[in-house]
Formats: structure tokens, sequence, C-alpha cells
């Protein structure tokens, strides 16, 4: 995956954990900056692609790979 410009570990957290520090990291980006999330929450499958759909962020990659997750999230532009 490319270069993330934060990293947020949420390995060993469920739902609804994960995605709401994930809304707290992102908080601190600046818009098309990248947060890397990695977890093993299988929840995250679902919960993230909605999140950023709902939120207007980019899901840019997703991928599980022995029960980690990793997702790479650019944070979208604040509507005006």
């Amino acid at each position: 995956m490319a270069g993330a410009d934060h990293r947020l570990n949420v390995l060993g957290l469920a739902c609804p954990l994960p995605v709401l520090l994930a809304i707290r990291d992102i908080a601190a980006l600046a818009p098309g900056e990248v947060l890397e999330i990695v977890g093993d929450d299988p929840g995250l499958l679902e919960d993230i692609p909605q999140w950023c759909a709902k939120a207007g962020h980019r899901l840019l990659e997703m991928d599980a790979d022995e029960g980690v997750i990793v997702c790479q999230v650019a944070k979208g532009s604040p509507v005006p």
C-alpha cells in the first residue's frame, strides 16, 4: 500500500471503537491526506466503506490478510 500521512492501530478493538477513533484521527488531517487504519475486527470490511460514503472520504485501498485489515482513506473536502 502507498504511504499514509497518519497511521491508526485499532488491533484488538471491536465495533464501534475503530470507526470512532478513525473519525477522531481524520479530523486532524487536511483534505487529501491519507489515514491508514490497521485492525482485526471483521466489521471494518463493512463499516469503513459505509463511513467513507457518508462522510465524503475516499476509500483508496482495503486489504485483508491473515485476519489483519488495512484500509487507506483519503480525507474528503469539507462541504461548503
